[in-house]
């Protein structure tokens, strides 16, 4: 169980300048949401990573990248562990792997059943190279095995992956996806299944465009937002990353 904020911008932003006023209502989020934080953005041509296992109101790398590191795209993550999985780096978010499409990053926010039936949806290969044991990880090579057969359509890849899922135990598939060309925000969570220690709006998904940033947010992160759309659970939100046009698509 986690919390996820993403943005693109026309031009480079820090985490203080995307968020804002909102910055130190994400920042004490992970006093519940404490088991490590880690936000992959955009530089150049590549995609970088920074990881820590400390909560961010803690952590001195969390204090100094929120100033100084400048991106137009990003995406960030704070950890709360479940099922009593080992808080490390292998295991904290983002995860950052090689494609079809090249080099994406992956959040993701709520439980998956983990099992045969999660990992015969995994290709050999992805299922080698995890390098943790949580349930996102598989989740995200999952859907690298199914971008693969949808030549790299995240829209199509999705739209299978939900009905992958369907028989599979879930609370949320929520995500939010970073490539080399797309920021990709996705909403799929089955109410049903919340455990009653949330609230009830805990896996709802927001997103704006304002002034050339359009970011996206879990509930919480901004508590009093402005000029805000709530994303429709069953569907995905992609930005391009060049023109910084937004799009909307069911997939479930």
């Amino acid at each position: 169980m986690c919390r996820l904020f993403a943005w693109h911008s026309t031009n480079p932003l820090s985490v203080d300048a995307a968020l804002g006023s909102d910055l130190p209502a994400f920042t004490e989020l992970s006093t519940i949401h404490r088991d490590g934080w880690g936000i992959a953005y955009g530089e150049a041509d590549e995609i970088k990573l920074v990881r820590d296992t400390s909560p961010a109101h803690k952590s001195k790398v969390y204090s100094d990248l929120v100033t100084q590191m400048k991106s137009t795209d990003a995406i960030a993550h704070l950890r709360w562990a479940t099922e009593e999985l080992a808080v490390c780096i292998p295991n904290t978010h983002p995860f950052v792997k090689k494609s079809s499409m090249g080099e994406i990053a992956f959040i993701h926010n709520g439980g998956v059943a983990r099992g045969d039936s999660l990992n015969a949806l995994i290709d050999a290969d992805y299922l080698a190279e995890l390098e943790g044991d949580t349930d996102s990880e598989q989740y995200f090579a999952a859907l690298l095995t199914q971008l693969r057969k949808s030549d790299g359509d995240l829209v199509a890849a999705y739209q299978a992956l939900v009905k992958d899922f369907a028989p599979i135990h879930y609370t949320s598939i929520n995500a939010m996806i970073l490539t080399e060309t797309e920021l990709v925000i996705v909403c799929q969570h089955k109410p049903e299944n919340r455990s009653p220690e949330l609230q009830p709006d805990y896996y709802d998904l927001f997103w704006q465009s304002v002034e050339g940033v359009t970011s996206a947010w879990s509930s919480g992160v901004r508590p009093n937002p402005n000029n805000f759309n709530e994303l429709k659970n069953g569907s995905l939100l992609r930005i391009n990353r060049n023109t910084g046009d937004v799009t909307t698509h069911e997939i479930g």
